[in-house]
């Protein structure tokens, strides 16, 4: 350590900081290096497995954690050392205090210490960046680096065989990518349509339950009837769950059981036959409600038209015979009013007959002359 530094007092040296420059220095090399074209770094990065840059980095990170530990050494090995083997008990006595003062050599000689390590640190990182990055650039430029002539001529071992260009017998055209965007559309309004339906009947059903007197069906609803002791206004169908009689009976009086039960409930079938006539309304779907006397048939009564217009058909078609227009045969002695003839027709029909009865006259004439004369 010079003189000079040492001249300079204690009073005009700033404590360095916690931390030192060289670790606070934080290194961008692709900052001060020319950016390479991108197709040589994504190329060099699939043949190395790792990027270029990382491995430069590697390298001078741990030129950095040396120096590091180097300095510290260095600083270490300064503190141990007495004063006066590193001078400064000579240069305290040249540089002449002012009298009266008093002078504490070690703890000049720890603050010299200290300026003078940070100095070394200072210049020491300073170089280590200057020639790194004149190494970084060489390194990327011919080491790591691909000649522009080169580039188009190389493959990587791995891609060797690959053909990109012939086109798979199975790829994704877009009428096929069309045709699954569709039915994924279909598949989702059926889905919809279900949860809506399945709404539908969960309110449905929990009527159904409301009228039958039955407890609402949960997750952990027991499968096992239950028979309910108390009599509900609002569940005209409870009484179905309720055993009665039907319980005590044998094997050997089912009728005489079966027929007490049944007058036994010919009351609440009357209240229940009521109570259906009042909610069938809400029951039926709106849609299937039309106008017309056609639609308002009751199923008795159209199944008997269908049994009438089927045997109409077999009789006329497959027997050959003629009906009438209430079922009646028309064939035989009795014919039934017929068809209407029209004014016309039977004024010839009238003319047709005179003409042949005026024939008929004239030849029983010439064959009786002697009826003639009689008359």
């Amino acid at each position: 350590m010079s003189s000079s530094d040492a001249s300079s007092g204690p009073q005009s040296r700033t404590p360095p900081p916690t931390t030192t420059p060289f670790q606070q220095t934080i290194r961008k090399p692709s900052a001060i290096m020319a950016q390479p074209n991108i197709i040589d770094v994504e190329l060099l990065t699939e043949h190395l497995g790792y990027a270029p840059i990382s491995l430069l980095d590697s390298i001078i990170n741990n030129v950095n954690a040396v120096a590091d530990k180097t300095l510290d050494r260095v600083e270490q090995g300064l503190s141990r050392a007495p004063p006066k083997a590193l001078g400064f008990e000579k240069a305290l006595k040249q540089r002449k205090p002012p009298p009266g003062a008093s002078v504490d050599v070690e703890e000049t000689a720890k603050l010299e210490i200290i300026d003078g390590v940070h100095k070394l640190e200072t210049l020491l990182c300073a170089a280590i960046d200057k020639n790194f990055d004149k190494y970084e650039l060489y390194v990327m430029r011919n080491i790591l680096g691909i000649q522009p002539s080169h580039r188009n001529w190389m493959r990587l071992a791995h891609y060797n065989g690959l053909e990109f260009d012939v086109a798979r017998e199975d790829a994704p055209t877009r009428e096929s990518v069309d045709a699954l965007r569709k039915k994924l559309q279909a598949s989702q309004r059926l889905n919809v349509m279900l949860h809506a339906e399945q709404a539908k009947n969960a309110a449905l059903l929990a009527k159904l339950r409301g009228v039958m007197g039955g407890k609402p069906a949960g997750p952990r609803a027991s499968l096992v009837e239950v028979k309910v002791e108390g009599a509900d206004d609002g569940a005209p169908l409870q009484f179905l769950r309720e055993r009665g009689d039907l319980a005590e009976g044998d094997s050997k009086t089912p009728l005489t059981t079966t027929t007490a039960f049944n007058m036994s409930q010919l009351q609440a079938l009357r209240a229940l036959s009521t109570s259906l006539r009042n909610i069938m309304p809400d029951l039926k779907d709106p849609s299937d409600i039309e106008d017309g006397l056609e639609k308002n048939k009751s199923w008795r009564r159209e199944r008997m038209e269908y049994v009438e217009s089927a045997t109409r058909k077999h009789l006329e078609h497959v027997r050959g015979l003629e009906l009438g227009k209430d079922g009646e045969v028309r064939d035989g002695e009795w014919q039934g009013e017929g068809r209407k003839f029209a004014m016309g027709e039977v004024e010839g029909l009238e003319r047709v007959v005179s003409a042949l009865g005026a024939g008929s006259e004239e030849s029983a004439e010439q064959d009786d002359p002697d009826a003639m004369d009689e008359s």
